[in-house]
């Protein structure tokens, strides 16, 4: 067994399958639909769930874990050196902090085992992408002390972009005026949103939703670090995330693409019909 455990929230959209292929642990969210409280876990559908947002009466809500859930997964890997855990963006979530406060209190009764906490900065899978970097530098037997300083690094060079296909959930949600999000809707105007320090902002716009794609093909081609991974989030709509990653293939044949199905917190906040797209970039634009 290793020394060091890694923990991400369920705003990192990370599948079961890569949980277990890189022994990282999922603290979830809390999702509030229709007056009862779920857990964003991996028993939870967020197919259906992306299907059942687009008839909701009301726009669900999601709301961090409580410090007692970090405590007690900090509890639950007491017996390793080390816990790295990496959170959603501290500017869009209260996750973060939640982190912190187990942390605090985890430490006062538990003098072996410490606890590093992350500010991942982004949301999806960027939170991911520091993960499986820290997997990776965990396997190859660095310290957590390095890799923590290595992961703070790499959130100056991650992009993370989301193209939305249908914004009527947007505008449900109070995300997007109505009158803005129905002459964005009669145009057939698609918004890119990006991530950058923290929090979201509307990078750009695109005239349907095939020169959306082309516009995030153009942001990987002139700033993603060479041989840089691609991940691709999408909130059921594998399709169009296959043709993005088609056209990623196009543009750059030897890339790694990795692609997977937004969890429900990710899909509450984005909406159904949006893809994600992230890489390392050399520098934030």
């Amino acid at each position: 067994m290793n020394n060091i455990k890694i923990l991400v929230d369920s705003g990192s959209d990370l599948s079961q399958e890569y949980c277990e292929k890189y022994d990282i642990t999922v603290v979830p969210l809390h999702l509030q639909i229709e007056g009862r409280t779920v857990l964003d876990d991996e028993h939870f559908d967020s197919v259906k769930y992306c299907e059942y947002l687009q008839v909701a009466p009301q726009v669900p809500k999601s709301a961090q874990p409580t410090p007692q859930a970090f405590l007690d997964c900090y509890r639950r890997f007491s017996d390793r050196e080390h816990i790295i855990v990496i959170t959603m963006s501290s500017k869009a979530s209260g996750t973060h902090q939640s982190a912190v406060l187990a942390r605090d209190l985890f430490e006062e009764e538990n003098k072996t085992c410490r606890v590093h906490v992350v500010d991942s900065t982004s949301t999806s899978f960027a939170i991911s992408m520091l993960a499986f970097h820290a997997a990776q530098m965990r396997q190859k037997g660095f310290p957590a002390s390095e890799i923590v300083a290595q992961l703070v690094e790499d959130t100056f060079h991650i992009g993370a972009y989301y193209l939305v296909d249908d914004i009527s959930f947007l505008i449900k949600g109070g995300r997007i005026s109505s009158i803005k999000g129905g002459l964005l809707t009669k145009m057939s105007i698609k918004p890119i949103i990006g991530v950058r320090n923290g929090m979201a902002y509307n990078h750009s716009n695109a005239l349907g939703f095939q020169k959306g794609l082309a516009k995030l093909i153009s942001l990987f081609r002139n700033n993603a670090c060479p041989g840089s991974d691609v991940f691709i989030s999408h909130s059921n709509c594998l399709a169009k995330a296959k043709q993005l990653e088609e056209a990623i293939l196009r543009a750059a044949p030897d890339t790694l693409v990795h692609i997977s199905q937004m969890r429900g917190t990710m899909c509450t906040h984005a909406g159904p019909d949006t893809v994600g797209l992230f890489f390392y970039q050399q520098q934030f634009i």
